[in-house]
């Protein structure tokens, strides 16, 4: 068994390792966008939005997601309630943070329009102006805040499912708002949210409605059908799709995120390791990913969890889990982080985006002995050495499924032949006397 627990600590250290040490990380604060939702769900009232909201700049986050349903914003015919805004005008200013503002007419499975809207079509006149006027009240109640985004629209491609004519009539309605939003905010990024199945089963009507969009706004939680969790392996080819599909505008991630709950087969380290893997993706594709708005802070209470499950209309266990555990911090008292938001901070620290004092679990107990060993050539096509090998090391290499491919022990001239493995970024764990000494990252590219 102690071998077994050996191997499993040299997993773990590989995934959680292998972008600490890429000093050639491509995302920046400049160009990307950390988000997270600021929930405020502990328990102990003592625990406040600006405790959270800290949390979240600890996180290096660059922008807040603020969500309304056109409900909770027009009450009555051209009677709005814009309080949050004017709260949101005196509050994000002060510490000079953006917002990616949802409105939206559809969210997921429920029509959030006006009582007497409830039957006409998107496309109609009446129902466009009405948006134009409430979006009008909206902005004129935000005039310091810098929006990012408007986002039009949360995962309605779920309540239009295949019916071509309701997805025309919201490209059109969709269209017309995106020219009116510009003449508001000029120079705000405009998008509207779709979720990852949508985008890939409709791809032909949301192609459609994202002409209009500056950003292509994804949905992304990686769920089987029982809402189970796919394999953390499994988001890169997600993603990747995603990007082939809309190779000339950038993805914004407005909800991503994945459970920790054994009910959705999962655990905390599975979405700590869901966490290092979006930095490896977003590393590889910094131009095409703007920016992930990660769901949520906190796990839920109880009272909200039943109250999504009945907005939804779900009352499964797993998806009651899915909801509940989504959290990158617990709910009791005031919350304590869970493995996934240590390594969110850690991520970025080691990215740029904050400058926390938070212990990354790097494994290297030599930081002398680091500073001389270097992979050479590194991409690599046939062979590589690494310079300062000591006589007596042990070279083991993982895929990035955490997955021994390769081990070499004492390699004959300190040269190592990839000749068996594939394309691709593998860990390179070098030990010494059963000590680990250095981990680094493998690009082989033939």
């Amino acid at each position: 068994m102690q071998s077994i627990f050996k191997t499993i600590s040299v997993i773990t250290i590989s995934l959680q390792t292998l972008v600490y040490l890429n000093l050639s990380a491509q995302i920046t604060p400049a160009n990307n966008i950390i988000s997270v939702d600021i929930s405020t769900f502990p328990q102990n009232a003592a625990f406040t939005y600006d405790s959270c909201f800290q949390k979240g700049v600890d996180a290096g986050i660059g922008s807040v997601g603020l969500y309304q349903n056109w409900t909770m914003i027009e009450v009555a015919p051209l009677t709005y309630n814009l309080s949050l805004f004017d709260i949101a005008n005196i509050y994000y200013p002060a510490y000079n943070m953006p917002l990616d503002l949802t409105i939206t007419a559809i969210h997921t499975n429920n029509l959030e329009v006006p009582a007497d809207l409830v039957a006409t079509p998107y496309n109609n006149p009446t129902f466009i102006n009405r948006f134009k006027a409430m979006l009008d009240s909206v902005h004129a109640h935000i005039p310091d805040v810098t929006l990012n985004s408007l986002v039009i629209g949360s995962e309605y491609d779920v309540y239009l499912g295949s019916n071509n004519t309701l997805w025309n009539n919201y490209a059109e309605f969709y269209n017309d708002i995106a020219i009116h939003a510009k003449t508001l905010w000029p120079d705000t990024k405009i998008a509207t949210e779709i979720t990852f199945g949508g985008l890939i089963a409709y791809n032909t009507n949301a192609q459609i409605v994202n002409t209009s969009s500056d950003y292509i706004g994804v949905s992304y939680y990686p769920l089987n059908p029982d809402f189970t969790v796919k394999p953390v392996s499994a988001i890169a080819d997600d993603i990747e799709a995603l990007i082939d599909l809309y190779p000339g505008k950038p993805l914004f991630f407005y909800q991503y995120g994945y459970p920790s709950s054994a009910l959705c087969n999962s655990s905390d380290f599975l979405q700590r390791d869901f966490i290092t893997k979006t930095f490896e993706i977003w590393d590889l594709h910094p131009d095409a990913i703007k920016g992930f708005d990660f769901t949520w802070l906190h796990d839920l209470d109880p009272v909200m969890v039943d109250y999504w499950g009945d907005y939804y209309g779900l009352t499964d266990e797993v998806f009651l889990e899915y909801l509940r555990t989504i959290g990158l911090r617990t709910f009791e008292d005031m919350g304590t982080d869970k493995p996934a938001m240590q390594e969110l901070l850690c991520q970025a620290v080691i990215h740029g985006f904050s400058d926390v004092d938070v212990e990354c679990n790097t494994s290297i107990s030599d930081d002398n002995l680091l500073a001389t060993l270097t992979i050479n050539p590194n991409p690599v096509k046939d062979y590589f050495s690494i310079n300062g090998l000591p006589d007596n090391a042990t070279i083991a290499i993982y895929n990035m499924y955490g997955e021994m491919v390769s081990v070499i022990s004492q390699p004959k001239d300190k040269i190592i032949d990839v000749n068996h493995l594939t394309n691709g970024t593998y860990a390179v764990i070098i030990k010494n006397e059963d000590k680990t000494i250095a981990i680094d990252k493998l690009v082989v590219i033939k």
